[in-house]
């Protein structure tokens, strides 16, 4: 007598698989599409109280008040880049100079924002390894400055400034300033170091892998 194939799948194996596999597929889809109208609705709601009645119209369809805001903002953009628009943004600017509290929160934002509308320049320099929180627990950084001297004058040594973003959220994190020595370069760009951080180091990115082989044949 034959004994049974215990190599088929039973039923509910076979179910659980399934619907695990459904989740992985759309729940990427509709945690996407979740953040994007609250994002739209959220912008939405704030844009409406600014437009005038008589172009209310534009704000009764969903996206709306996005496209208003996109186009606003388009216009100061260009407007600053000429001659009046820049001298009405340095006027701007030293005004807020002279407030003790706003200045340092108007410059922080202005820097970040900067480094947003011109990516090419990112402050990401290099991606390392870093020991943190603790010795023989090494986490991804990037090197963000390294002249720091206004800061680690009174130390002794020069650092070397380092920020290591939470997982999956790299928005947040911690910054560091470490000297040379305390950093291991990683044969990652940043942007590739950056996925892993988000992915929780689930990701592999294999055109980051053969760009890695290329170099190394």
């Amino acid at each position: 007598m034959a004994a049974p194939d215990d190599s088929r799948p039973q039923p509910l194996t076979w179910l659980r698989n399934s619907f695990l596999a459904g989740v992985a597929v759309v729940l990427p889809f509709v945690v996407t599409i979740w953040l994007i109208w609250l994002v739209v609705t959220f912008i939405d709601n704030n844009v409406e109280p600014l437009v005038p009645a008589r172009l209310s119209f534009l704000t009764d369809v969903p996206g709306g008040g996005v496209l208003i805001a996109v186009a606003a903002l388009t216009l100061v953009g260009a407007l600053a880049g000429n001659l009046v628009g820049r001298w009405m943004v340095s006027a701007a600017d030293r005004g807020i100079a002279n407030l003790p509290l706003v200045r340092s929160i108007y410059g922080g934002a202005k820097q970040v924002f900067k480094q947003v509308a011109a990516p090419e320049r990112t402050s990401f320099k290099e991606a390392v390894l870093v020991e943190f929180p603790r010795p023989g627990a090494w986490a991804l950084g990037f090197i963000t400055n390294e002249d720091t001297s206004e800061v680690a004058q009174d130390i002794g040594e020069d650092l070397i400034a380092v920020y290591v973003p939470q997982a999956p959220i790299p928005t947040s994190g911690f910054l560091l300033y470490l000297p040379r020595t305390a950093l291991r370069p990683v044969k990652l760009a940043p942007e590739d170091a950056l996925k892993r951080v988000i992915s929780l180091g689930i990701i592999r990115d294999n055109d980051a892998d053969a760009r890695l082989r290329s170099k190394r044949s």
